[in-house]
């Protein structure tokens, strides 16, 4: 791997004795991270990936294959993170390279199945992650999945994750399930339902239609 990719990784990796962690230089190496461009270090960050590395070093690696999918859309930088799923095991490097995949663009084709077996993870960081993950897939079976997921959940955490991620991929199919969270006691729960129906409004309604936004709302 080329040695400024490797100097970016090792400051990104530095533990530093400072309260503001804007001054620190791992902050700005991760802000030097989300700006990364050149697919041709995809390649070496997935060689480095399967050599032996520290937790934190995976943990940048996969934050750089992120960024650099989603200022890229490249989806071979989220085929390239999908393939080291069932590889990692710890909680908190899983959740960042699954929050990173969500910016990521996902045509149909891309095998996701991986992220499909971790919404039901007992691990709560791992589960969130990985319905935020499904944000930005083409496939109606990354929708499938979410709702599957939301119809049995009864974690309000959960349930509001799915609402999110159904606000960007969402379809009609969706608005039953939405519907049911207008009903919520729970301000979160309830505002995110509601602006998931929203988009999913923006998305299905011809240009220049109107709509009632009350027409999808139970009566409670």
């Amino acid at each position: 791997m080329r040695t400024e990719l490797q100097d970016l990784i090792e400051r990104m990796c530095l533990s530093e004795p400072i309260v503001d962690s804007s001054q620190s230089i791992s902050w700005a190496a991760h802000r030097e991270a989300e700006m990364v461009t050149d697919k041709s270090i995809a390649a070496e960050l997935s060689t480095f990936l399967t050599g032996r590395t520290t937790k934190g070093q995976r943990k940048a690696a996969y934050f750089i294959l992120g960024k650099l999918g989603k200022n890229t859309q490249s989806h071979e930088c989220a085929d390239a993170l999908i393939g080291f799923i069932n590889k990692e095991k710890d909680k908190y490097v899983l959740s960042t390279m699954l929050d990173v995949l969500a910016d990521i663009r996902k045509p149909i084709g891309i095998d996701l199945s991986p992220v499909y077996q971790l919404l039901g993870d007992s691990r709560w960081l791992v589960r969130h992650s990985a319905i935020k993950s499904l944000k930005n897939s083409e496939s109606s079976e990354a929708e499938a999945h979410v709702l599957a997921h939301l119809e049995v959940t009864e974690d309000p955490y959960d349930i509001v994750y799915c609402h999110a991620t159904l606000n960007c991929i969402g379809t009609e199919l969706a608005i039953p399930l939405l519907q049911r969270g207008l009903k919520s006691r729970k301000r979160d729960v309830k505002s995110s339902a509601d602006q998931a129906i929203l988009a999913i409004q923006h998305r299905t309604l011809p240009p220049n239609s109107t709509f009632d936004t009350d027409a999808l709302r139970p009566s409670i």
